[in-house]
């Protein structure tokens, strides 16, 4: 198994794709500002969630933020593009998607949902949590 690097958070902030960027214009319908602030946002949970699982040994999830997850599979169609910044941001050959069931319907466990919450609020601050419920869920009903 490949060992996961983790970059600068420099480096993921200003990580770009315009290829993606473009077709979440199009797919979800939203002009560039919030386009790109979608592809951001998702850059910053995939490197939390790097980070998870370099110190935690487990998944990350993404409950209450399917944003990210429209995000995520835009960028995934792009596969050479895809794999190369799994390459150059994490050293590994592919940063893989691992979707759950969507008939499963099961909350997330309330103490690993106020865990992950904690992890990203370290690495992005409360302003990229406020944020990120602005277009998903309210924190107080997720939880």
């Amino acid at each position: 198994m490949q060992e996961i690097k983790l970059p600068s958070k420099t480096d993921i902030l200003n990580w770009d794709n315009e290829s993606v960027v473009l077709r979440v214009m199009k797919e979800l319908k939203m002009n560039r500002a919030q386009a790109k602030q979608w592809f951001t946002d998702f850059m910053c949970w995939l490197y939390s969630a790097q980070r998870w699982r370099i110190e935690k040994q487990k998944s990350f999830m993404m409950d209450s933020m399917n944003y990210l997850d429209e995000v995520w599979h835009a960028y995934i169609l792009h596969t050479r593009d895809y794999l190369a910044m799994s390459k150059e941001l994490f050293g590994i050959e592919c940063v893989h998607h691992n979707p759950e069931n969507p008939f499963k319907g099961e909350p997330m466990d309330p103490e690993a949902f106020e865990q992950q919450l904690l992890f990203l609020m370290d690495d992005w601050g409360e302003e990229y949590i406020d944020r990120v419920w602005a277009y998903g869920n309210d924190v107080a009903e997720a939880i």
